[in-house]
């Protein structure tokens, strides 16, 4: 079998401390290494000439994708690898590599970027960074890496599809200074393309993304939630046109609609969070994670009208999420498949059975599901928070502190465990815990509906 050329693409600027430890993740990868440099004024461009790089001087005038495509334009590998220069490849085979490469269906393949403990990056889901060197495959909009509407030209033309992948880009360079460097950067760049096309739903879809907390696929009310909803609002209203057209729809959509359920649940605006979950069920019946966010709709549907346990419109929902969970679990989980999808095929489900068990009043069922999905992940924050919910529910407080302290402490940002455990320790007749628990709460999450609430009896408690 004839070997496919690889050429590894990488934009860079001052980057003397990083380029180094980029191009060697993958040099028994690539065949050639092409560094557009934008202005740098240390030694990268020397270190990656060390390398054996080609280095093409670039201006730089607030456009990744002029940019990009200029080093694109210069490749000459049948594939194209794209990295930033503060990343790296995971290692993998390059026997396992080239199996990628000569796959006949493949137009390019989805990467998982995390940071360096593992962790995915909410400013940059799942995205292509290796696809086929052809002319229509060229970056499209000028913030973030985004090849869609040329692959789906492309693979339209060809019959080809964009594959997942279990490639791992860790990003290395998520320091305070410059995280907030990119930021200033990326929300000028947004604001200009936004007032240069006001009617491109991607730019609003970006700026809402962007201003977005997640844990796992849950949208967390941190503070700017509300703004990054109105710009997911607009977004999803100048996407209406490609609505009743699946094939001809950015592959952005799914996420947008997604974030946008995600976000009103956090906020409290369950009817509408049900209503745009059921319009992507209709459009995307088969992806786990438009599916899981219905059940998530649903689930906090059946946590507002719990006290009619046993109604009609109660046993209906249930059915439906037993349904919608029926058709994640009959799904095949491809050994390609990413990090991520493995999740909500495997473990996301658990949590949502046992919350829907725990809302039957169902607590050894639930009990089960949590531990089913501990036995997958131990550090699921979501299984302990459930099994904290179980022991509340049978009255057994003190585990129940017990569990909720060992969430919070686990994953600080699973903002439940906070609400849930400061009002059990207030029922305990903990009041000076209970605050404690509240004040984080509230300083973190401050745009939970919750925090409008009276936090405790303590006339000296100024929280609220």
């Amino acid at each position: 079998m004839k070997r496919k050329t690889v050429s590894l693409c990488i934009i860079v600027r001052d980057e003397e401390a990083n380029i180094g430890a980029t191009i060697k993740s993958v040099l028994a990868l690539v065949d050639e290494v092409i560094v557009a440099d934008t202005g740098s004024r240390d030694n990268t461009s020397i270190i990656a000439e060390g390398y054996g790089a080609r280095v093409v001087d670039v201006p730089w005038e607030d456009d990744f994708a002029a940019v990009r495509n200029r080093a694109l334009a210069t490749a000459c590998g049948d594939w194209i690898l794209v990295l930033d220069a503060d990343e790296f490849l995971q290692s993998i085979r390059p026997v396992e590599f080239q199996r990628l490469l000569h796959d006949p269906s493949a137009a390019a393949y989805r990467v998982a970027v995390t940071d360096e403990e593992g962790r995915l990056l909410n400013r940059v889901p799942n995205c292509v960074r290796l696809f086929r060197n052809h002319p229509l495959l060229r970056f499209t909009y000028p913030l973030r890496d985004d090849l869609e509407a040329g692959l789906a030209a492309y693979c339209r033309e060809t019959g080809h599809r964009v594959l997942e992948s279990e490639l791992v880009v860790v990003n290395e360079g998520q320091t305070p200074q410059r995280t907030s460097a990119a930021r200033e950067r990326d929300q000028r760049i947004l604001r200009l393309a936004r007032d240069s096309q006001p009617q491109e739903p991607f730019f609003a879809y970006l700026s809402g993304i962007q201003g977005l907390s997640l844990l796992d696929d849950e949208v967390l009310p941190t503070a700017g939630i509300k703004s990054s909803l109105e710009d997911l609002d607009q977004a999803w209203r100048l996407a209406v046109s490609w609505r009743g057209d699946v094939a001809s729809a950015p592959a952005w959509l799914p996420e947008l609609g997604c974030r946008l359920v995600s976000g009103r649940l956090a906020v409290g605006h369950t009817e509408s969070a049900r209503k745009i979950a059921d319009e992507l069920v209709s459009l995307y019946p088969h992806l786990p994670s438009v599916l899981l966010q219905s059940v998530a709709a649903d689930l906090a549907h059946l946590v507002e009208i719990r006290e009619a346990r046993g109604s009609l419109e109660f046993r209906q929902c249930v059915a439906r999420i037993d349904s919608l969970l029926d058709r994640i679990s009959a799904q095949r989980i491809h050994a390609a498949a990413s990090a991520v999808d493995n999740r909500r095929q495997a473990l996301y489900p658990l949590h949502y059975r046992g919350r829907l068990a725990l809302l039957e009043g169902m607590v050894s069922e639930a009990v089960t599901w949590f531990e089913r999905a501990l036995d997958l992940d131990p550090s699921y924050s979501f299984a302990w928070l459930g099994m904290a919910e179980c022991c509340e529910f049978a009255s057994d407080r003190k585990r129940a502190l017990k569990l909720y302290l060992r969430t919070a402490a686990a994953c600080p940002d699973n903002y439940r465990a906070w609400l849930q455990g400061s009002r059990l320790m207030r029922r305990m007749d903990c009041p000076g815990n209970a605050v404690t628990w509240w004040n984080r709460f509230c300083r973190s999450f401050p745009e939970h509906p919750a925090v409008k609430e009276p936090a405790c009896e303590d006339a000296d408690c100024q929280t609220c």
